[in-house]
């Protein structure tokens, strides 16, 4: 009888704990997410394998550039966003394939395929460790997802256990432009 009094208690001691612990225990997404690094528009901002300065963001309704000695104007029923970056690698070669820019609302915008053959896509270049490498990043956004921008960079889209540098780019109430020019040394 003792024996039962004792082991009662015990058991559902046991119980306890392990609903504790099974609540508690962050999801196995957590656990090997990215190492997020964040910072402002103003700032380089540094993981342990890449750092990223943004030095422009512009607006604009239409984006044009040549390619191939061709004109290529492309229009938008939204606002073409241009980020103007440089970034560097540390330890060794990679590329920054993931860009993505988080609107006002919260929802992604990755790059825009329209606009990918554009001269000077990050996207399309790999940084070496120790060479800063210039570029843009191009996005196709709603005009009312303009405000309170993020830039997301990272290796790959949703990396795992690798990093990932966070920007927050800084707010303008400027009006987009009519037409923005990208040329083979920017914009």
């Amino acid at each position: 009888m003792r024996r039962a009094a004792f082991m009662i208690p015990a058991v559902l001691g046991a119980a306890v704990l392990l609903a504790a612990l099974q609540a508690t225990t962050p999801p196995y997404a957590k656990l090997t997410g990215p190492i997020i690094t964040a910072g402002r528009q103003s700032d380089t901002v540094s993981s342990d394998s890449f750092s990223v300065k943004v030095n422009r963001v512009l607006k604009a309704k239409n984006v044009a550039y040549a390619q191939f000695g061709r004109a290529v104007d492309l229009k938008s029923s939204g606002v073409w966003v241009v980020v103007s970056a440089e970034l560097q690698a540390f330890q060794k070669t990679m590329p920054v394939r993931a860009a993505t820019l988080i609107g006002a609302s919260g929802r992604m915008y990755r790059q825009s395929r329209r606009a990918g053959d554009a001269p000077n896509i990050l996207a399309a270049k790999i940084v070496q460790p120790g060479l800063p490498t210039t570029g843009l990043f191009v996005f196709e956004l709603p005009e009312d997802e303009i405000r309170n921008m993020r830039l997301v960079l990272s290796e790959q889209y949703d990396p795992q256990l690798k990093d990932e540098i966070s920007v927050s780019l800084e707010p303008d109430d400027a009006a987009p432009q009519a037409r923005l020019e990208i040329r083979k040394d920017g914009v």
